[in-house]
């Protein structure tokens, strides 16, 4: 009885501190998902979250699990060695495409689209598009979305198409050509936008959140305005303030009604 009770404290003890460092790295990892590629409320609205909690579910339990298998008292030290060698070299890479996935995925644009905003994606792009985009636009962005607006398409023939692309699945936010600068289009996002006194009288529970985003905005919360905001994950506001339409604040509600 005594050699089995050793093994197994042996293989618990390995997977621990196994599952230590690993827990050690998935925290890193963290930092730079949300901290960069997914700032609040980002990881949420774009599914930053879900994809991450996939990512360390898989990362941190395949490791120690593994380790546990191959720990063995009996066990040569070089066997020993190779055999972690390899579990580690399948955790990095399987944390690389993690990684990697979550780097598609990361929100790089949050888009003004003629009644509502609307968070693309690497992902939702295509690269050799990019250069139809304007110079200042061309470089997606590694720290959060980049506040921007897409142009009304102006001729029948850009109408006829970007209508074709949208039965596709590819809205006009997602095509550069048609991106501009926020500031120039901040009116009419202005003008489209309802009194969130409407927001109130659908959802009344959310005058705590409102006080609290109208106040670091320096802002009255009746003075506030909202539009509808999508990504492929979720629907919320967006709450903005003059001068300038500026985005102040999200709050996970619909905002289509």
């Amino acid at each position: 009885m005594t050699m089995p009770f050793t093994s197994l404290r042996s293989r618990l003890r390995a997977a621990g501190l196994h599952a230590g460092a690993s827990a050690v790295v998935a925290a890193l990892a963290s930092l730079l998902v949300f901290l960069l590629w997914y700032p609040s409320p980002f990881a949420t609205i774009a599914g930053g979250s879900q994809l991450f909690l996939l990512l360390v579910a898989v990362d941190v339990v395949m490791g120690p699990a593994l380790t546990a298998v191959v720990v063995s008292p009996g066990k040569r030290r070089g066997e020993l060695v190779r055999d972690l060698a390899v579990i580690v070299m399948l955790q990095l890479a399987a944390l690389g495409y993690g990684l990697y996935t979550m780097a598609l995925a990361r929100p790089v644009a949050l888009v003004f689209e003629l009644v509502e905003f609307r968070v693309v994606t690497a992902a939702d792009l295509d690269p050799a598009s990019l250069h139809e985009a304007p110079p200042e636009l061309r470089e997606l962005s590694w720290r959060g979305p980049t506040l921007m607006a897409a142009a009304k398409p102006s001729s029948p023939e850009e109408q006829v198409r970007v209508a074709e692309l949208g039965l596709a699945g590819i809205q006009l936010s997602m095509l550069p050509s048609f991106w501009r600068d926020y500031p120039a289009h901040a009116d009419a996002a202005w003008r489209v936008a309802r009194p969130v006194s409407a927001l109130l009288a659908r959802y009344p529970g959310a005058a705590a959140d409102l006080a609290r985003i109208a106040e670091a905005a320096a802002a009255r919360p009746q003075d506030l305005r909202f539009l509808p905001l999508r990504s492929r994950h979720a629907e919320w506001v967006i709450l903005l303030a003059e001068p300038g339409a500026r985005v102040v604040g999200y709050l996970p509600f619909d905002g289509f009604f």
